[in-house]
């Protein structure tokens, strides 16, 4: 790790804001792949602080992490998945704070959808009505719009009071999925059809918009259903996620992961690694098979060797 890596955090507001300046040094891809880590690294130690001032210096850090990317087209949640300006990311319609009634309509739609999408899009929605503020003339307006914002600003307080992003269950890339056996449940099936398909193509923010085939509720809360439903049976059941001798994921673990989450996404990754090795691994036999049957070649033409010397012998009594 260089100098300037080691410097990279996200403590709070201005350790985040200090690494933005050292990132623009590096190239822009570098720069996402960057924040983009820190932010993951981040939301994973908001779910074990619970020192409240810690709490709220962290979501400072990662509020400047997510607004960066967001200005910067980087909000893709991994590697191999386009920018939302390249792959036109639908935006989840009925949000809005206009007044107090959009505002708290926007709340309602917000419900039961990913935790850092909803911090997100209530940040978004505050600071377009900022603008909108400095534009607007009208009394009444103007009244209105800062009724919905404080509806809107109090949601997001409770938010961070509460710690809400603890809740917020990543999202496993399609790709590492694809390698573990296939879901036999129907409707995770039918998930992981439209999260790997044509129009989500691996990016999990289309899901936002996408519904199944028999259903109006999209597939981002259908998830987060499923999920909770499958902790909670991981908790009364004290599943082990994984089995002790040859780190294979439990039945009830790959049912989480068919639903593109893990509570240890990295253990999952290392596990398919270590599986793909193996699954190689008889082809790698072949090679002493093949071998084999050329020792069983060579040993027939030993065979045939050794037979035309005991032939020789015979011809040379003849001649004698």
């Amino acid at each position: 790790m260089s100098e300037g890596e080691s410097k990279f955090g996200f403590k709070d507001m201005e350790k985040a804001l200090e690494t933005l300046k050292l990132l623009e040094s590096h190239d822009m891809q570098y720069r996402k792949l960057t924040v983009r880590g820190l932010l993951g690294r981040a939301k994973r130690v908001l779910t074990l602080t619970k020192a409240s001032e810690k709490v709220k210096n962290i979501n400072d850090a990662i509020g400047v992490f997510e607004k960066w990317l967001e200005e910067n087209g980087g909000g893709a949640s991994n590697k191999n998945a386009k920018t939302d300006s390249e792959d036109k990311v639908q935006t989840v319609p009925g949000l809005g704070f206009k007044d107090k009634t959009a505002a708290e309509a926007t709340l309602r739609v917000l419900a039961e959808r990913d935790p850092d999408y909803q911090r997100l899009a209530i940040k978004g929605l505050i600071g377009s009505s900022k603008r909108v503020l400095s534009g607007t003339k009208n009394e009444d307006k103007i009244k209105d719009i800062n009724e919905g914002v404080q509806v809107l600003e109090k949601f997001l307080e409770e938010f961070e009071a509460e710690n809400r992003i603890k809740d917020n269950r990543a999202y496993i890339p399609h790709a590492l999925i694809a390698q573990l056996p296939e879901p036999k449940e129907a409707l995770a099936a039918e998930f992981l059809a439209a999260y790997g398909g044509a129009k989500a193509n691996g990016n999990y923010k289309h899901l936002r918009t996408m519904t199944p085939k028999d259903d109006t509720t999209s597939w981002d809360i259908i998830r987060n259903r499923q999920i909770a439903k499958l902790l909670d049976q991981v908790k009364t059941t004290d599943d082990k996620l994984f089995a002790k001798e040859n780190g294979e994921p439990s039945k009830l673990h790959l049912s989480l992961i068919h639903w593109a989450y893990s509570p240890q996404p990295q253990k999952v990754k290392s596990y398919v690694e270590k599986h793909e090795k193996l699954t190689k691994s008889p082809e790698k036999r072949k090679v002493p098979s093949a071998s084999n049957s050329s020792s069983e070649d060579d040993a027939d033409n030993s065979s045939s060797d050794a037979s035309e010397e005991k032939e020789v012998p015979k011809k040379k009594r003849k001649q004698e």
